[in-house]
């Protein structure tokens, strides 16, 4: 739910210009693995959703009533990376460009 929640904030902000990368966004989203009561109140009854990612919505429904019958990068679950935290880092700049390299590194 959180990162289906983010993608969405995320989209909606500038919804014209993002909503092109909708589908995209969404394939990585792991909906089989949502609260089925969420999913329902937010995710099938949103219509842009329902427009670009029917798949998705129907392969969900199928997932959550037979689990078993359903094999998809989204009904994978991931493998354990052997780090229990993480930084996620999502967002942009707007009209500014960044001179010199990002660096991130899990050893601080």
């Amino acid at each position: 739910e959180t990162v289906y929640n983010a993608v969405m904030t995320w989209i909606n902000h500038d919804t014209w210009k993002r909503e092109k990368e909708m589908r995209e966004l969404m394939e990585l989203v792991r909906f089989p693995f949502m609260d089925e009561v969420f999913f329902l109140e937010n995710v099938q009854s949103n219509e842009a959703i329902r427009k670009c990612c029917q798949d998705i919505v129907t392969e969900t429904l199928t997932y959550q009533a037979f689990p078993e019958d359903v094999r998809s990068p989204r009904t994978c679950p991931r493998r354990v990376s052997g780090s229990d935290e993480a930084i996620v880092v999502i967002g942009g700049t707007k009209k500014r460009s960044i001179d010199g390299d990002e660096v991130f590194s899990n050893s601080i």
